[in-house]
């Protein structure tokens, strides 16, 4: 049976016919010893806490592997870009004035809200 491994040139080219507007894609890493290999792209959006203009943002690092067939790694682009865009609509959207779904909270924060039960209930 053929080996199926992606070779990182491989991931290259599918990488390169990648297109949304205003990102620019990156690849990371090697596979192998030197893994891992990581996606992410980079774009212009305002930054909401320094209140200035469009200054480069980076997403978050997305692992490939090199198991993955082309479509995965389409999709994990893909995936990429919604959870930029719903970060960025996280950060920008607000309630009285206060980014209330912010997506820089403390996970402890959160915890203890939870746990304080702080819920809103229906009369």
């Amino acid at each position: 049976m053929a080996d199926k491994r992606l070779t990182l040139n491989q991931v290259f080219e599918i990488v390169d016919r990648l297109a949304y507007p205003g990102f620019t894609w990156h690849v990371r890493g090697n596979f192998g010893a030197n893994g891992p290999v990581t996606l992410h792209a980079t774009f212009l959006a305002p930054d909401v806490d320094a209140h200035v203009g469009a200054v480069e943002q980076t997403t978050r690092k997305w692992l490939l592997s090199q198991w993955m067939v082309p479509g995965e790694i389409v999709q994990t682009a893909l995936k990429c870009v919604l959870t930029a865009i719903e970060h960025e609509a996280r950060e920008q959207f607000t309630y009285r004035g206060e980014r209330v779904f912010g997506p820089h909270f403390s996970i402890d924060e959160l915890v203890r809200l939870c746990v304080e039960k702080r819920t809103e209930v229906r009369a």
